[in-house]
């Protein structure tokens, strides 16, 4: 009995020190576990994203001339002007200015400025500043000056930190902020901008989240983060957009890793096969921009006759290019140049002639103008392949089958690269032609008065003047709520009429991503904001040296407690 008694004591005292063991040795391996574990607050960004695009700058990066998306674009990731959306909402909050007051009946506002904001070279940012920055854009007065000079009256230095601006009318305060917003009324740097355009690769000191270290046109554009920008600092450090020919070269390199985004343009049909693989990330956007819409030079014939015009419009099939081309839900039918969700947006076009095409009415209306199965009206439609969507060119034929199921149109399909067809249009070399509209500011009125306002289209080079429209558009910013409304109207029924330019289709924005890609804002401003992109980089697994579960393993092989005793 000793002797069992005396084995079952030290089997006891044994039992208790491999239990003591094992106790110790679950501790050291949680520890270990627990702190070879990435923090889950701790996020790594990679320091370069690589963007592609088959945009590029038509012109210049000076806001004072720039008028195209990419360019502006760039300048909106550069600069900044007193006034800016709010990402994700329409609404307008101070930037460069910090408050403001208006006075003498809405003539006069006053505006004071930031104090901590530096140009890019680190000059000071202050009034004189700014007010050579307005100044500058309105003497030189390139296209998209009138943005600002059909507001401004007069433009003073009241302060260090305060300028007085003289409206030409007492316009909306909500109307005044969004063209202060636009990138024309940006601030450049006075000490290092000349009174002249900066034409490439040059490019304007201004204050904003990055500054362009590097621009080869036609093969990449670098932004760096600037180091004096007095907002908050870019999740990536540098961004590299790279110029692609084409949308079938773009998906390829979002496709093998080559890029980290593609935005800017992608085939309907791409994006539609990105979102069913669900390899990429596919980011969407509100469908108000690009606009599509159906040119007239109205001073060149036949389109100097109305009722060639409307006969065109009869025969416009815009489903078939909506269902056809962008699948029914890329985008959308658009009857009014005024976009689907603006204030005061009705469907002109379709009361005025409907929602399909009517070729009869095409035809009378072609024989009023003396034109016949056997005297037929010959005209080229113009189009450019690249710069809108990759399927322009059979929207192109869809229209071209249209106007021919008259049996008394001709129609001729020519087409040319961005450049070429800016330069016909605007020499007006050709008549009629197809174009796209991306919005300077989220009014209503930036989508009457650039078309058929005759002190704002001369851009377009459509050539159209009414007087009376030129009256509705300049009363309709001078009003609000329903009585702005009736006047937005009665504009959109007066041009359907005279359809100097005939709406086709309003389109979503889409780009494509890697999945680690965060911080993609696609919203009603059209703005791509660079600043807020980042892409993660995957954390790596520490390896452990002692495994939580090594006493588990232990408990395994140790004998049954009654086989000890």
């Amino acid at each position: 009995m000793l002797m069992n008694e005396k084995i079952k004591a030290i089997s006891r005292t044994l039992l208790i020190a491999i239990v003591a063991i094992l106790v110790i040795i679950a501790g050291v391996g949680a520890y270990v576990y627990i702190t070879s574990l990435p923090s889950p607050q701790k996020v790594t960004y990679k320091d370069t994203i690589i963007v592609g695009t088959t945009d590029s700058v038509q012109t210049t990066l000076d806001p004072a001339e720039a008028y195209d998306y990419f360019g502006v674009n760039m300048i909106q990731n550069t600069g900044a002007g007193l006034f800016a959306y709010e990402p994700n909402t329409t609404r307008l909050v101070n930037d460069l200015a910090t408050s403001y007051t208006i006075a003498d009946g809405g003539l006069t506002w006053i505006i004071n400025l930031r104090q901590d904001a530096k140009f890019q070279d680190g000059t000071p940012f202050n009034a004189t500043a700014m007010a050579f920055s307005l100044n500058r854009t309105i003497t030189l007065n390139q296209d998209p000056a009138f943005l600002i000079g059909d507001l401004i009256a007069k433009i003073e230095v009241t302060g260090t930190y305060q300028i007085k601006l003289t409206l030409k009318k007492p316009f909306g305060e909500e109307y005044t902020k969004a063209l202060l917003s636009t990138w024309v009324a940006y601030a450049v740097n006075p000490k290092t901008t000349p009174m002249e355009v900066v034409t490439p690769p040059k490019t304007v000191d201004m204050i904003g989240p990055y500054k362009i270290t590097r621009w080869e046109p036609g093969v990449l554009i670098e932004l760096t983060a600037n180091p004096n920008w007095y907002g908050l600092k870019p999740k990536t450090n540098k961004i590299i957009i790279k110029f692609y020919k084409d949308a079938s070269s773009l998906l390829a390199a979002v496709s093998t890793g080559e890029i980290d985004i593609a935005f800017r343009t992608l085939a309907p049909s791409d994006i539609k096969s990105v979102q069913q693989e669900g390899k990429l990330k596919v980011v969407t956007g509100p469908g108000i921009a690009p606009i599509r819409y159906l040119v007239f030079n109205v001073n060149k014939d036949p389109f100097t006759n109305k009722l060639v015009r409307q006969a065109i419009a009869y025969t416009i099939d815009r489903n078939t290019i909506v269902n056809t081309l962008f699948f029914g839900s890329l985008a959308q039918p658009l009857y009014s140049m005024v976009p689907i969700g603006f204030l005061g947006h009705i469907d002109a076009f379709k009361e005025k002639y409907g929602e399909r095409p009517d070729i009869e009415k095409a035809k009378s209306l072609l024989m009023q103008a003396g034109y016949s199965t056997t005297n037929k009206l010959k005209l080229e439609l113009w189009y450019t392949p690249v710069r809108y969507t990759p399927v322009e060119g059979d929207v192109a034929s869809i229209l071209k089958q249209g106007m021919e199921s008259t049996g008394i149109i001709e129609v001729t399909l020519k087409s040319a690269d961005w450049a070429t067809y800016r330069q016909l249009f605007r020499q007006e070399q050709i008549s009629m032609w197809l174009l796209g509209w991306f919005p300077d500011f989220l009014d209503s009125d930036n989508y009457v008065r650039p078309f058929y306002h005759s002190g704002g289209n001369g851009w377009l080079h459509v050539n159209y003047k009414n007087p009376q429209i030129d009256q509705l558009i300049d009363q309709q910013v001078l009003k609000s709520g329903n009585e702005r409304v009736q006047i937005l109207e009665q504009i959109q029924r007066i041009v359907a009429d005279d359809a100097p330019i005939i709406p086709l289709w309003q389109e979503g924005q889409a780009a494509v991503a890697q999945p680690n890609v965060g911080g993609i804002v696609l919203d009603y401003s059209q703005i791509f904001r660079y600043w807020l992109i980042y892409a993660t980089v995957p954390s790596k697994n520490i390896a452990l040296s002692v495994s939580v579960l090594a006493p588990f393993a232990l408990l395994a092989v140790i004998p049954n407690r009654e086989e000890l005793i």
